[in-house]
């Protein structure tokens, strides 16, 4: 089988002073929450998870949240699953291999069941992909594939236009993710009211921005899984919400907990803490066909002049890792070697060489108070080397259309969720023609290494390349200003077993067992 495996701005200073004082730190949390063996687990029992929003869409192609996969995956289980630190491992599909560069062989486990009682068997596959590829999908990730077809009842023959590196982990995602032909031909337009998949966990309850409640799938191919007879999660917009139902017994389990608030609750003996730094990013996307962040010496200036561990230690609570390319450093696919200093002085002369001396930009911002602050902090810096930086606070989704589709501002400060491939994340950040990639910048060397990239199967040829295409996409180019990898925290009472955080930074639900 082929497996891939000093100048800064005192009042960010002052504000990092007091943190170091008060001892909050991303380690002490992890050593507080990782100790313990949670032992073997028990079945039966409910679970109440607070999570912060609803999922956009119940039909895996039609959403378009990055927040969707937790109450997803529950339900529909993927052709390929990952592990913790994001390497390939069998779901639905027992085994793969590729035949040669462009034609990857699945074999499905025997004897597999849409929670409908119709067969997970190759036509479902195929009727799958064809679908994810089709004019009503929003997945992009599979669109390297040419044709797929069902060889016998359990075996798939994959033919793709051209090499594509990170098409097993993409099957992981949403593109991976199976629901039952059956279901979507009876219900049509209204399956995402009454999904049907193949996950440990049917849904059999679904109240919009209110919860979503789960049941065993008592034919689940796992044995043991799932744990639990029920699951409850609960939309939680509210972060504060969260962490009060949880300190009074109304949810067991509460995801994603910004660093200001782990402070108030690692010191409570009833909960424990899961923390771990994640492929997720914040970064700044620029706009590189709009004047003045089209100019290269704009966009590098900005690079050497954001101080990021200033800001993971002021804005962060010293938690979060500096980022200077696509890859967190425990990742196989980072460069442990690269490292963008802050240097006010180059980012100063780099403008002057390029006779740059009024250099105004608008950065779009989420309008809550953390972004409020984060972008603060970028609008000092940034300031302090003679970029004046205008602050334009929006919602959500309000200013990612007014960056990404209506194309009106210079730069967006965002965060980028990450994906199981890094070859998905090269694909997206550096791509010519990726939505992500507003300007549609590029150089033939980019595009050159991107696809040598896709064509390289073997994880050491891959990581070498991945190298190259950070140095040339980010210190030469400035496509993008990478700021930190963000650490996601879980937090949750002493009962909850079996949860583990992984390294793509979306929380998996279904390991989960309660201690009675």
């Amino acid at each position: 089988m082929f497996k891939t495996t000093k100048n800064t701005f005192r009042w960010l200073l002052f504000i990092a002073l007091a943190i170091a004082v008060v001892g909050c730190s991303s380690d002490t949390n992890e050593t507080a929450s990782g100790g313990e063996e949670d032992g073997e687990p028990v079945q039966g029992g409910e679970v109440v998870i607070g999570y912060e929003t609803d999922v956009s869409n119940y039909d895996p192609i039609k959403g378009n949240s990055g927040g969707d996969h937790v109450s997803l995956w529950p339900v529909f289980d993927t052709l390929i699953k990952f592990t913790p630190e994001l390497e390939e491992e069998a779901g639905l599909a027992e085994s793969w291999e590729f035949e040669d560069d462009t034609t990857l062989i699945l074999t499905l486990r025997e004897g597999l069941t849409f929670h409908d009682g119709t067969p997970v068997d190759a036509e479902a596959v195929k009727f799958n992909l064809e679908r994810v590829n089709s004019e009503d999908s929003n997945v992009s990730d599979l669109q390297s594939i040419e044709s797929v077809e069902a060889t016998d009842e359990i075996t798939v023959t994959i033919k793709l236009s051209k090499p594509d590196s990170s098409i097993v982990l993409a099957l992981s995602d949403r593109g991976g993710m199976m629901v039952s032909p059956t279901a979507i031909k009876e219900a049509g337009e209204d399956f995402s009211q009454n999904p049907v998949g193949a996950g440990p966990f049917k849904m059999v309850k679904h109240v919009p921005n209110g919860e979503i409640v789960l049941e065993a799938f008592e034919d689940y191919w796992q044995e043991g899984q799932p744990h639990l007879d029920r699951m409850i999660i609960k939309i939680m917009q509210d972060e504060n919400t969260r962490i009060n139902a949880l300190k009074s017994g109304e949810i067991d389990f509460a995801d994603n907990i910004k660093p200001g608030n782990v402070q108030s609750l690692e010191n409570d003996a009833n909960i424990v803490l899961k923390e771990r730094t994640s492929v997720q990013s914040r970064i700044i996307f620029l706009n590189t066909a709009m004047e003045p962040t089209d100019n290269k010496a704009v966009r590098q200036a900005m690079m050497y002049g954001v101080d990021r561990e200033n800001i993971i230690q002021a804005i962060n609570f010293g938690s979060g890792e500096p980022a200077y390319q696509p890859f967190p450093l425990e990742y196989w696919a980072a460069d442990e070697n690269m490292k963008i200093e802050h240097d006010p002085e180059k980012a100063k002369k780099i403008l002057q060489d390029a006779r740059l001396d009024d250099v105004t930009i608008t950065l779009n911002h989420y309008s809550t108070a953390y972004e409020q602050r984060l972008a603060e902090a970028i609008k000092s810096q940034l300031g302090e080397i003679g970029i004046n930086v205008n602050l334009k606070a929006m919602e959500l989704t309000a200013a990612v259309s007014n960056y990404f589709d209506e194309k009106e501002s210079q730069a967006l400060l965002a965060s980028w969720t990450g994906r199981p491939d890094p070859q998905m994340t090269i694909n997206n950040l550096f791509g010519e023609k990726s939505f992500y990639n507003v300007g549609h910048h590029s150089t033939d060397e980019l595009s050159e290494l991107i696809s040598d990239a896709a064509s390289e199967y073997e994880q050491d040829g891959r990581e070498g390349l991945y190298s190259e295409i950070s140095k040339e996409g980010i210190l030469e180019e400035a496509i993008y200003i990478p700021l930190f990898f963000e650490s996601r925290t879980a937090a949750m009472n002493q009962s909850i077993k079996g949860f583990e955080p992984n390294l793509l930074g979306k929380s998996l639900y279904s390991t989960i067992w309660k201690k009675q």
